[in-house]
């Protein structure tokens, strides 16, 4: 059986031999045709992840050059041109990632055998669009962590989470998770503790208070709300208490990628780096501009839960699993938040240098214009009175959201090379 793994370095195997592709980019080209299994993609976007906002004159040509060369190690029928782009055919349980997804696309409580073949599948770190799956794979681990919780671990996990916390100082779940673990562990002063050192971290570092899960958490905890309790064993039949937590993270490898995953991640690898990790270079870098880039970076990974939400909202809308009304008004929560966001932004102080004052910018500008395409989409829907299924949204909402995603584009050319100058993950104009 002919197999393809993502889940560490790329590797391939067909026809019981091993697939040779030496050079980088078309290595990332066949790691997003698998990404992108049994649909087709675009050779514009093939272009845009392959070489960003900077592809060279000859980009349509290379990209058919690149393909050629793997039509012949993977064979003609495999990899078919279907306009506007190309399909790369991948039969059930010929991918590693399809496996893990498999494995993961379960509610986290009760799951934890099937969390941990999940992570067993992992090789190494991944090769190729590392930040994709990186954060598919520290997802998972969190979620592995929430099993072991639900099901009446605390101790236990503790050393873990505090390991994980250090690795990702940043990221808000595994603090919630840490914090949940003391408090079951007989050390709620500990629990508190760390929710005092994570708003100093955040308030110092990021200019902005914790999310909202780790502030009810806390709350929670000084009040001793009983849903903090040991969930009860199963053998009782008894339905284990659903403490407060962060919404689970669900791989859902779906054409636009829109759930890819954000994260806090340092020393990643990008489809184009031929292999090599980016070092973080602070040491060369002036403090105020790494504390800058930091709090943008904090601001995408809020603003991405907000894209989440918009996709989700529309979609539901459009498969009738949610009436137009509350659609609209799910698009109202989102655009509540953003509004914060916003003023957030507005008040942060940018260091004075071009690169930093033309980040903060475009951010602005594309934020304003991604608000104002969702605007339209809510005032559409509060027009209908049934489901949407088969209606077309106005067609200012697709130029809004084409002016929104060039703004978007041109704030990425100008961050994405700051965010990899200090170790951190970069972007794309669909996540946030």
């Amino acid at each position: 059986m002919d197999e393809f793994r993502l889940l560490g370095p790329l590797e391939a195997v067909v026809d019981g031999k091993p697939v040779h592709l030496a050079a980088a980019k078309p290595r990332a080209l066949l790691a997003l045709l698998l990404l992108n299994r049994n649909q087709v993609v675009s050779t514009d976007r093939l272009i845009d992840e392959l070489w960003d906002e900077s592809p060279p004159a000859t980009a349509t040509k290379t990209v058919q050059v690149y393909v050629s060369q793997l039509r012949k190690e993977l064979g003609p029928d495999r990899l078919v041109t279907r306009p506007p782009g190309y399909l790369l055919r991948v039969e059930e349980g010929e991918l590693d990632l399809e496996r893990f997804e498999q494995l993961t696309d379960a509610d986290a409580a009760g799951a934890r055998d099937e969390l941990r073949d999940a992570l067993q599948l992992w090789r190494g770190p991944a090769e190729s669009t590392a930040a994709r799956l990186e954060e598919l794979r520290l997802g998972a681990y969190e979620d592995s962590m929430q099993a072991r919780l639900e099901s009446g671990e605390a101790a236990g996990v503790i050393p873990e989470l505090e390991q994980l916390v250090e690795s990702h100082p940043l990221r808000e779940r595994p603090r919630e998770l840490l914090m949940l673990a003391l408090y079951r562990a007989g050390r709620q002063a500990d629990a508190l503790e760390l929710f005092r050192r994570t708003r100093a971290l955040f308030v110092d570092e990021l200019g902005i208070e914790p999310g909202p899960g780790l502030r009810d958490l806390e709350q929670a905890m000084l009040r001793q709300d009983s849903e903090l309790r040991l969930p009860v064993p199963r053998r009782e039949q008894a339905a284990p208490a659903q403490p407060p937590r962060p919404r689970r993270r669900v791989w859902i490898a779906v054409a636009a990628l829109l759930l890819v995953a954000a994260g806090v991640l340092a020393g990643v690898l990008v489809a184009n780096s031929g292999g090599k990790s980016h070092q973080p270079t602070t040491t060369q870098a002036s403090p105020r501009l790494r504390s800058f880039t930091y709090k943008l970076e904090n601001f995408l990974l809020q603003a991405h839960e907000g894209r989440v939400q918009v996709t989700r909202a529309l979609a539901g809308a459009f498969d009738c699993s949610l009436s137009p009304d509350v659609a609209a008004a799910q698009l109202d929560g989102v655009q509540e938040n953003r509004q914060s966001l916003l003023q957030q932004l507005a008040a942060l102080q940018v260091p004075e240098t071009e690169t930093a004052l033309r980040a903060a910018d475009l951010l602005q500008s594309a934020s304003h214009a991604s608000i104002a395409a969702d605007w339209i989409y809510r005032d559409w829907l509060r027009t209908r009175t049934s489901c949407v299924r088969g209606s077309r949204p106005p067609a200012s909402a697709a130029r809004a959201d084409a002016r929104a995603t060039r703004l978007k584009r041109r704030f990425l050319v100008v961050f994405d090379p700051l965010a990899r100058k200090f170790g951190r993950r970069v972007w794309r104009a669909d996540e946030f």
